[in-house]
């Protein structure tokens, strides 16, 4: 069976960004369609399907550390903060763009809370992953040789 595990983590996530953008309970929030991911950027992400993607990627990381915080997962999406002559310091990331996106998945159906954990699959959420990195091997096999076995 395919995981998540066996196919290169840039394909998966923009295959997983392309079902999600038909997905009704996904959408960009109004509020972050002009805000900054982080305190470390210097302005907002200029993709227009910037959203779909960081969604998909949030699915990712939920299921390769299985149980994980918004906090935790907001510093996964962080940076170095520049600030001028004083040495950089490790900032997380936006807040707010990490629960919205954990609520709207939350809504599809893809994640659920653990009390006092954080979020997990579902699991609705770890087939719809698993069917769609199987997806992915089938069209990256042309790419790699050594694949033929899987």
């Amino acid at each position: 069976m395919t995981t998540v595990y066996d196919v290169p983590a840039n394909d998966l996530i923009d295959e997983i960004a392309k079902k999600l953008q038909d997905d009704n309970n996904i959408n960009t929030p109004e509020k972050n369609i002009y805000s900054k991911t982080g305190i470390s950027r210097e302005n907002p992400p200029i993709e227009k399907n910037w959203w779909y993607k960081r969604c998909a990627s949030i699915l990712r990381k939920i299921y390769i550390n299985d149980t994980i915080g918004t906090e935790r997962l907001s510093a996964l999406y962080g940076g170095k903060q520049d600030r001028g002559s004083k040495a950089y310091k490790t900032r997380s990331g936006s807040g707010t763009i990490t629960r919205r996106a954990l609520q709207q998945l939350e809504k599809a159906g893809y994640v659920t809370k653990v009390k006092g954990k954080g979020r997990m699959l579902t699991a609705k959420g770890r087939s719809f992953l698993d069917n769609i990195s199987k997806d992915v091997l089938k069209n990256v096999k042309d790419y790699f040789p050594g694949l033929e076995k899987y």
